[in-house]
């Protein structure tokens, strides 16, 4: 399955296989965000950084780990809370930038790609000054 990225002009992929083994074949969003818990504030996709994954072991695709995302996708497809994002609020400034983001995200590279992928438009976050 593959997924356009919010900001720019290019998509990312995870495999068929996975997206039917966590149920998500016929899923639907029933919120602009996957359910969470503790006081979580919803952030657009789109003014957040696209993460990057920190590879401290070799991944199953494309820097996803299968367990991991398949767990993610799961709790989608089964209404079951994640934790939010920590996400760092990046500050503002009136010079001219090459990045056009709000925030950071400090982990979360599996929340955030899987979001995108199950059609979300916002990430549940705890948002750091």
């Amino acid at each position: 399955m593959r997924s356009p990225m919010p900001n720019f002009p290019c998509e990312f992929e995870l495999p068929d296989e996975w997206w039917a083994e966590a149920g998500m074949a016929a899923f639907t969003p029933q919120g602009p965000a996957y359910l969470s818990a503790g006081g979580a504030q919803l952030v657009p996709l789109g003014e957040i950084e696209p993460p990057y994954g920190k590879h401290l072991k070799p991944r199953d695709w494309c820097g996803f780990d299968r367990a991991r995302m398949n767990h993610i996708l799961t709790s989608f497809a089964t209404g079951v809370a994640l934790k939010p994002v920590p996400l760092l609020a990046l500050p503002f400034s009136d010079l001219p930038s090459s990045t056009t983001y709000s925030y950071r995200a400090l982990d979360g590279y599996h929340r955030f790609y899987a979001s995108i992928a199950a059609g979300f438009e916002f990430l549940p976050a705890l948002v750091l000054r």
